[in-house]
């Protein structure tokens, strides 16, 4: 976690009168607790989506190695689990997406306040702030996008899996896809990894951003 030399709720007090000043109604730290909310949200939808992909990946396994005696039941399970999957992920990208378009907003209304600032000393101080919060957005951004990424190649995966055991589900079909799994099983440990960084990095920034205590409202 960066430590800041004031802290970016700190900075954005001090900008507080500049809206006074200048005749503007809208503050940056009323973007930043925004964005803070949303950050939790992207928090919530890895553990969420995580939670699913234990719950297909324990289906495949059912349907490859304890099968209920109905094979077409057990994939019809799996199925209906790779479908939540895919819909939580969907959930989860566009939460990212909701932080990353409101950070270019942010920073835009927090860099013109702070040439605002008249106080060299002042002026400096915030600018270190602001440079902070572009390297904790540049580290989400890249922590998303591995996520995103290792995510899109594990639901792959498994939408192909799906499509095989469609076309084959027989006892030889069965017996195929056990050589697979083990590949699935990879790819979603990958996948969990970096949804549980993905969640540590998300609540960080949002502690980063939510309004300080006794923070005007």
């Amino acid at each position: 976690m960066i430590v800041r030399k004031m802290g970016i709720s700190a900075t954005m007090a001090l900008l507080l009168v500049l809206p006074v000043l200048n005749g503007c109604s809208h503050l940056p730290y009323q973007s930043a607790a925004k964005i803070s909310g949303h950050s939790i949200n992207v928090q919530k939808n890895t553990l969420k989506v995580a939670g699913r992909v234990d719950k297909t990946m324990a289906e495949l396994d059912t349907l490859i190695n304890k099968p209920s005696g109905s094979l077409g039941a057990d994939y019809k399970t799996f199925s209906h689990r790779l479908g939540s999957l895919k819909s939580g992920f969907s959930d989860l990208k566009d939460a990212i997406s909701t932080v990353s378009s409101n950070q270019g907003k942010y920073m835009a209304e927090w860099e013109k306040q702070i040439q605002s600032i008249s106080n060299s000393d002042i002026q400096a101080a915030a600018k270190a702030n602001y440079s902070d919060a572009q390297k904790d957005f540049s580290h989400f951004t890249r922590r998303a996008k591995t996520t995103e990424a290792s995510g899109s190649r594990f639901i792959d995966y498994l939408v192909n899996m799906k499509r095989y055991l469609s076309n084959d589900l027989s006892t030889r079909g069965i017996q195929g896809a056990s050589g697979l799994l083990g590949k699935a099983k990879s790819r979603a440990a990958t996948f969990k990894h970096d949804l549980g960084k993905l969640g540590e990095d998300a609540g960080r920034l949002s502690n980063d951003l939510k309004p300080a205590a006794g923070s005007a409202k």
